[in-house]
């Protein structure tokens, strides 16, 4: 027998239809979230993931937990979210180093651009060119004559093999066709202190890390890596604009959040707009520009984007100068 429904059932199929998907879409997400930061606490992308998570976790209504899982260059952590379920909730909140540190080994042990996929860029961080403040270099343009002076002669530091910091170096020598050696440490803070030790002519190395020597004069910052002057040091020129060669030099590092590839579009919208409510709070952007952080932010789109572009530059550094890391 067929049976017809009522007009008030007639009505009401058509509003059941509609507000199911609504429905899933509300309920998502149905657990914590976790963040996993691939560097020991401490660090920018440790420090982006502690201020957003709280505010992500009111808008979201579910916690988020930021979990620490250092090692091999970041790529433990990152491997432990491009292996994880795609579901969104599973995160990485990691600098430029998830992406350049598995372009430095052999064989790449995963290509991050087509493993994950991003949530939103949060915030960048510039670096600076120091050196100790009885150097001959006093400006910019006296690095850049002392380099060429020098040569291999002249010893430069960085974080350590494989970092941004390190790669910057390469790509300023590659682009100014000098020569100089380079000094691994391990992290940026060792390397501050070799610097003032005299252990090292100059060091490449984070604004954040290096204001504090700054500051007291027991350096001088002789330019800037990125591509437009900073609010943090704005005597201090860019290396962009010291010379012709340079011109679009511009190194920096970023706090990203991104998800493993499969992860559906609605999860990553929702955690994008957690994530821009949370960088937007007025507490945590003072926070942000306090320790030297620029506030970005970014689409899902614009931030695969970038991190397509990024590793096309690096790839490239990391072939031209011969870098190779044991991961």
């Amino acid at each position: 027998m067929l049976i017809r429904p009522t007009r008030r059932q007639a009505l009401a199929l058509p509003l059941a239809g509609l507000a199911a998907p609504a429905l899933a879409q509300s309920q998502w997400p149905d657990r914590p979230v976790n963040m996993i930061v691939p560097f020991a606490p401490g660090g920018t992308p440790d420090i982006g993931a502690r201020l957003v998570a709280p505010k992500m976790t009111e808008y979201l209504g579910q916690a988020v937990t930021v979990e620490n899982r250092a090692g091999a260059g970041s790529t433990i952590g990152t491997r432990a979210v491009v292996q994880a379920r795609p579901d969104g909730h599973t995160l990485l909140m990691g600098s430029i180093s998830f992406l350049t540190a598995p372009l430095t080994a052999q064989p790449m042990p995963f290509d991050p651009v087509e493993t994950l996929r991003v949530v939103s860029l949060v915030s960048t961080s510039p670096y600076v060119v120091v050196v100790r403040a009885d150097s001959p270099a006093r400006d910019i343009a006296g690095f850049h004559a002392l380099a060429r002076e020098r040569g291999a002669r002249m010893n430069y530091g960085s974080a350590g093999n494989g970092t941004p910091f390190h790669l910057g170096a390469e790509l300023y020598k590659l682009k100014m066709g000098v020569d100089m050696t380079h000094i691994a440490y391990r992290g940026t803070g060792p390397s501050l202190v070799a610097l003032m030790a005299g252990e090292v002519d100059v060091l490449f190395c984070d604004v954040p890390g290096a204001t504090p020597h700054i500051r007291s004069g027991a350096i001088r910052p002789l330019g800037t890596m990125v591509a437009n002057r900073i609010a943090q040091l704005p005597d201090v020129p860019t290396l962009a604009e010291s010379d012709p060669r340079l011109r679009d030099y511009d190194v920096y590092t970023w706090a990203m959040l991104v998800a493993p590839k499969a992860t559906p579009d609605g999860p990553v919208r929702r955690l994008n707009e957690a994530v821009l409510h949370a960088a937007r709070a007025p507490d945590v952007a003072a926070r942000f520009t306090e320790l030297g952080f620029d506030y970005v932010g970014s689409t899902p789109e614009d931030g695969d984007a970038r991190l397509a572009r990024e590793k096309a530059k690096w790839a490239e550094v990391i072939r031209a100068a011969n870098i190779r890391v044991d991961l």
